[in-house]
């Protein structure tokens, strides 16, 4: 009990240096976990919504500027293509379903997306406060209702039963505005993608309007396709990208976001790399702290072995006050991992609460072994003081 006293009493004098130095290594746990788990959450995600459609198929264009842009709405619109081949597309034998896309229209800055209910389901978007068909399945309760994006409702204030008006392109004037309004159906959850900044229309009201305006111009910008089996997708892309007539671009989701992959691993990894360096750092904070108090530990060393200790014991002890630091820090680290995860679905709602990341357990098992070493120095050091004491 004695010896327990005296080294409660010896840490109190080095509280504030040691709640720093757990403070530092709790920090970089939680980076640590932290960028695991945006990194595959994202990437689950996008493999999610990658899975729904096998090609998309637009004007002649670089292949990952039409998947980014088909599937999370990043960068500008690809170049338009005609209906008829749209209509070309969907009549193709090995074609389950095509879902046209068209990006011509905007409110009050906001793109304004015209589509089918195919679109909502590849992309996995869904709605708050949905007014519902009465007695059908059908998402779009008639061709001139709207879902409006979350930013765009926040930004507004709109609700569901107001209504919007939509004009021909993103600097339109009085004569490009439409006079036919859309019904706001329903608002879009947060998905944290420019898609909140959307607005989504059924293409066929889109068309009506376009044709009530004088707009002959019939066109969209891409299309979704989904087949009936996966064995004719090279066979279907080849056919469509060497059309003698209007040769198109057909983009693989999956491939094409695979090639992203290759560089956002790489910079998970230096982000990866740059939080275990802090850990490093914060041991070695902890370990300068320790030896820093070795004149003061000296005097400690000698008291106790008046008191019986044996020089393994105090070697023991002064191994157990770092190693407690190193866990300490360890669930504290994990416990600012939950909280900022609570920050991180606010900002990024794709991301939720999931088990510790086990991908990066051999990062955090490094860093206690590596704690452990740097533990090992004051203890042996000790060891040898109460030795010659």
């Amino acid at each position: 009990m004695i010896l327990f006293k005296i080294l409660r009493k010896s840490h109190r004098q080095r509280t504030g240096r040691s709640l720093l130095s757990v403070t530092a290594l709790a920090l970089s746990v939680m980076l640590l976990l932290v960028i695991s788990h945006v990194h595959e959450a994202v990437r689950q995600y996008a493999r999610q919504v990658a899975s729904q459609a096998d090609l998309i198929v637009g004007a002649p264009t670089q292949p990952v500027h039409l998947v980014l842009y088909g599937l999370f709405g990043i960068g500008a619109p690809p170049p338009a293509i005609k209906w008829s081949q749209f209509q070309d597309i969907a009549d193709n034998p090995s074609v389950a379903w095509a879902a046209p896309v068209s990006a011509g229209e905007s409110h009050r800055g906001h793109t304004v997306i015209g589509s089918t209910a195919r679109y909502l389901t590849t992309l996995q978007l869904s709605a708050v406060n949905f007014i519902t068909v009465s007695g059908s399945q059908k998402i779009f309760r008639n061709n001139y209702t709207a879902f409006v994006g979350s930013s765009v409702a926040d930004a507004y204030q709109y609700q569901p039963g107001e209504t919007i008006t939509i004009a021909r392109g993103f600097a339109p004037g009085l004569k490009d505005e439409y006079q036919k309004p859309f019904l706001i159906q329903g608002v879009l959850k947060p998905t944290g993608t420019n898609l909140d900044d959307h607005i989504l229309v059924p293409i066929e009201g889109l068309r009506s309007v376009r044709s009530d305006h004088g707009i002959k111009s019939d066109k969209i910008n891409f299309v979704l396709v989904k087949l009936k089996d996966r064995g004719s997708l090279f066979k279907l892309q080849q056919q469509l990208e060497t059309r003698q007539d209007a040769p198109l671009r057909a983009a693989i989701p999956a491939i094409e976001l695979d090639k992203l992959g290759q560089y956002e691993r790489i910079l998970n990894n230096v982000f990866m790399v740059m939080s275990f360096i802090i850990g490093v750092l914060a041991l070695l904070m902890m370990f300068f702290n320790l030896s820093a108090g070795f004149a003061q530990r000296k005097q400690e060393i000698e008291l106790l072995r008046l008191v019986g200790a044996k020089p393994w014991q105090l070697a023991s002890i002064a191994l157990a006050e770092p190693l407690l630091h190193i866990f300490m820090a360890l669930l504290l680290g994990v416990i600012f991992y939950r909280i900022a995860n609570l920050f991180l679905e606010i900002w990024i709602p794709v991301i939720s609460i999931i088990g510790l990341p086990t991908s990066e357990l051999m990062w955090l098992l490094s860093l206690c072994l590596s704690g452990l070493l740097i533990a090992c120095i004051p203890a042996w050091r000790v060891y040898g003081i109460s030795r010659s004491t």
